[in-house]
């Protein structure tokens, strides 16, 4: 689709749904659902005098954002990164530096930065809090000092704020998040995203100050209320309380994309994007393959790729995944939210890129955590919106060459999913096909496949896993590598049609123990046991023969091959 056209698009969907942009804040782009945060020629750095002391954090978090907020409003030109020992962190920060040419100045403490910015005029005073409360009067501080241009100070840090000079611009300390505050104060904010995040916790609070959003916590009648004032296709950022489905489902129903960001640092900083041309993953090229071998071809597909700060903190050096030294000797598939990291963090993509190893393959994970067929479902154009983020979607998926993609569905069979899959058929072009996951079990279908038709007329698959790795599972063809193992070689055996072209998926955080070569057992979640791609090692050593575990994107193809002529499926792409 025309950029001009998909202006057009997303313009008249806001003015039919009531959606109003304010116009001190920056607004997405239109093929970038994230707001945007502009260039500083300058970063400092922030250290914390006590690591670890949530207070002094969200001081810090404030300064992030105010920083950010002042560089986007043009009056300043000096951003801030809150020092992280992780070493993730650290490279994305070099990586980050490299790429936009920014000039560092060195590092503060924290309240050496408040003296600083106060002189340069990012901060007009303080917002007071008390975080023993531990409930939404933090996060009416944090949209308040978005607003208001003020710091976040907890009651026990007052004397040290009045010390440096500053005023109370706000007392939420004795406050609360009501509808009443919300009315009043919803045409002050940006309604292009929400950061939903726990009271006890920092992380996050910059972006919603840099961008003066709206931050909540909990699931009620006022979250329904928030939900739906925030703008179709927009973001939604962190993580929210209670059973997973429970807040993802009103984010879903309200045309909202969740990117399970919660524990995500310098967000505001890493968020800034540039003209840079992405470079394109490793993919299988379906003219290579052998087509000659007739055995039974398998994937395995690691869960919760759409978990963003996973990925950013604790995913590529860490040995249970990307950085496992069986990870590219065997051919793993892993779900990934790389269409959120290229507008959220386009360094943390190019490590990921970069790193890829031969033999392993990326699909994006729905663009981000909704359930498509939940989706907009309370907006007036459930259709259409969907096919506007479809559209958005193939945009980022072609830079990147994705060819697999796949989400979490609540009930994978239903007449809203069957149509969510044929809109994403009809937008997301090449691809060779896509993942169905059930909420739960994810490997509701058991290898059902359902055909929707692209553009062209070409026959796409949507495929259910077929099995699950997952730790003290009495589900149907779940439970740990050697049970899952033996599920294929039966499929394999008894030549099950479902089981001849299919996929496991990989829960990310199950662990096990070997406790003999053709024996392995569910472990403690808090033992150090073996998660990710090592149980899946284990698991394809158990194979029979007649198994050949193959790349995902190498899965579909074969599923399209067999489905239809050969030359045919190829040529089409």
């Amino acid at each position: 689709m025309k950029k001009k056209n998909l202006i057009k698009t997303l313009f008249l969907i806001g003015m039919l749904l009531g959606g109003t942009i304010s116009p001190v804040v920056a607004s997405s782009s239109p093929d970038n659902w994230w707001p945007v945060q502009k260039r500083p020629g300058y970063i400092l750095k922030c250290t914390l005098s006590r690591p670890g002391d949530i207070r002094e954090m969200n001081v810090a978090q404030s300064l992030c954002g105010l920083a950010a907020q002042a560089v986007n409003e043009g009056i300043g030109n000096e951003g801030l990164w809150v020092e992280n020992r992780t070493p993730d962190y650290q490279l994305y920060y070099k990586a980050w530096l490299k790429r936009l040419k920014v000039k560092e100045r060195g590092s503060l403490n924290t309240w050496e930065v408040v003296k600083r910015f106060q002189k340069q005029g990012y901060i007009k005073g303080y917002i007071l809090y008390d975080y023993n409360r531990k409930d939404n009067s933090i996060n009416l501080a944090t949209a308040q000092a978005g607003i208001l241009k003020g710091i976040l100070v907890d009651i026990t840090l007052e004397e040290q704020a009045k010390a440096s000079g500053l005023k109370k611009l706000y007392d939420a300390s004795k406050e609360n998040l009501t509808q009443s505050w919300f009315d009043e104060h919803k045409s002050r904010m940006n309604n292009n995203f929400i950061v939903l995040t726990n009271p006890s916790i920092a992380n996050n609070r910059d972006y919603a100050i840099a961008h003066k959003g709206m931050v909540y916590y909990g699931v009620d009648e006022l979250l329904d209320t928030v939900l739906e004032w925030v703008r179709p296709l927009s973001p939604v950022i962190g993580w929210n309380s209670g059973p997973e489905f429970q807040h993802i489902a009103p984010c879903s129903h309200w045309g909202l994309i969740n990117t399970a960001s919660d524990w995500c640092m310098n967000l505001a900083m890493l968020s800034i994007t540039g003209n840079e041309k992405i470079k394109k993953i490793k993919t299988v090229n379906p003219a290579r393959i052998n087509w000659e071998s007739d055995a039974i071809y398998h994937s395995f597909v690691m869960s919760d790729g759409d978990n963003m700060q996973w990925t950013l903190g604790s995913f590529i050096n860490n040995p249970d995944f990307w950085s496992n030294e069986h990870n590219g000797k065997i051919p793993m598939s892993f779900t990934t939210c790389m269409v959120n990291l290229s507008m959220a963090a386009p360094d943390v993509l190019n490590v990921l890129m970069n790193s890829q190893p031969r033999n392993v393959s990326l699909a994006e994970y729905g663009g981000g955590y909704y359930y498509p067929d939940l989706f907009a479902s309370k907006r007036a154009d459930r259709e259409g919106l969907l096919r506007s983020f479809a559209r958005i979607v193939n945009v980022h998926m072609q830079k990147m060459g994705i060819k697999a993609f796949g989400f979490i569905c609540h009930k994978i069979d239903s007449k809203e999913a069957l149509d969510a899959y044929r809109v994403f058929a009809e937008e997301l072009e090449g691809i060779a096909g896509m993942l169905a996951v059930q909420y739960s079990p994810y490997n509701g279908g058991y290898g059902k496949v359902f055909w929707m038709k692209d553009r062209k007329g070409n026959d796409i698959p949507v495929i259910s896993a077929r099995g699950q790795i997952w730790a003290n599972q009495e589900k149907e063809k779940s439970g740990t590598p050697s049970q899952i193992a033996a599920v294929i070689n039966e499929d394999a055996t008894n030549k099950i049609p479902e089981g001849e072209i299919a996929w496991t998926i990989v829960h990310a955080w199950s662990r096990f123990e070997k406790e003999s070569k053709d024996s392995i057992v569910s472990a403690p979640q808090n033992s150090r046991s073996p998660r990710g791609v090592t149980p899946v090692y284990w698991c394809k050593q158990l194979l029979d023969k007649k198994v050949q575990v193959v790349p995902v994107d190498e899965l579909l193809w074969r599923l399209r091959i067999k489905h239809v002529n050969r030359d045919s499926a190829i040529n089409s792409n």
